[in-house]
């Protein structure tokens, strides 16, 4: 509470401003007359008579300023986030159950030219892939907002990482311009470059957690409160120059494996592959663009 200018230090000549956290029951306004004891302020009165017109009392859950009882804090869609989880679920479900099936089938014809070890490993990617929408269902925390980058990315870089060195391998084998022969690239030499990929991913994240964790307040460096148009709080997952770092990069990395995909549109293929696998950088290329451009 402080005194009215010009009036002096006497009873009811001073205006009391609710503490952070508390408003005053009795006015939309934030400052009120006092009729406490001088100097003294009504929110740090927690025994004081709830009926008094001088109390604070304490906002909603989770907001930091409040006007009135109203909530602040947007309330969650149950049945709509457990819809979307569940979906989740079955489509991860089915990517194991391809992981068995591709398994059994490993002596088709189909699978044998493709890789089984390579045609795996994108099912595993793809397995990351889903995760992190399970991650979101929770509320954020500092190492649920860690761990999504770590799906997130790791996921990306075995799917496409596999599909780009796949591409790779139909360039160098059938596209060479020069006459001596080429050692063919094995499912396990693709494999070795895809570890090399993960391997600077790894260091990328790396470097990006430990840069997070040396942050005096993590929670403020991961974790943002956002706002809907009526103007309620929700916590999220912070963005910041890394996520547009890692974004940028992803982008090169399919734009290089769009190139790739023209340069063997014309190797005649007994199985379409070399299609099917630019259909699916074509179609991560374009959702990614929307998804950040509206993001």
């Amino acid at each position: 509470c402080l005194p009215i200018r010009g009036h002096g230090f006497v009873l009811d000549k001073y205006s009391c401003r609710c503490k952070e956290g508390f408003y005053h029951p009795s006015r939309v306004a934030s400052s009120f007359a006092g009729t406490g004891r001088k100097g003294e302020s009504p929110g740090s009165r927690p025994n004081a008579d709830q009926g008094s017109s001088s109390d604070c009392l304490p906002c909603r859950q989770g907001c930091t300023y409040c006007k009135d009882d109203a909530p602040c804090v947007a309330q969650e869609d149950g049945a709509l986030r457990l819809a979307v989880l569940s979906f989740q679920c079955l489509c991860l479900l089915v990517v194991f159950l391809s992981m068995v099936l591709v398994y059994h089938f490993r002596r088709n014809k189909s699978i044998r030219a493709s890789g089984l070890v390579l045609l795996e490993a994108i099912l595993c990617g793809a397995l990351l892939l889903y995760f992190p929408v399970g991650i979101l269902f929770f509320q954020p925390s500092v190492f649920r907002c860690i761990l999504l980058r770590w799906v997130r990315l790791l996921g990306f870089a075995t799917v496409y990482g596999t599909l780009t060195l796949k591409l790779y391998r139909v360039l160098k084998v059938f596209l060479s311009r020069t006459a001596q022969r080429i050692p063919y690239m094995t499912s396990w030499r693709v494999l070795r470059l895809l570890a090399v990929i993960l391997l600077v991913v790894c260091w990328f994240l790396a470097a990006w957690t430990s840069a997070v964790c040396e942050h005096p307040d993590r929670k403020a460096a991961l974790i943002d409160v956002g706002s809907t148009p009526d103007g309620l709080q929700f916590a999220t997952c912070l963005l910041d120059r890394w996520d547009y770092m890692m974004a940028v990069a992803e982008s090169l990395f399919l734009l290089w494996a769009v190139y790739l995909c023209y340069a063997v549109r014309t190797v005649p293929s007994a199985f379409h592959e070399p299609r099917y696998m630019a259909i699916a950088v074509h179609n991560e290329l374009v959702l990614s663009a929307i998804f950040h451009a509206i993001r």
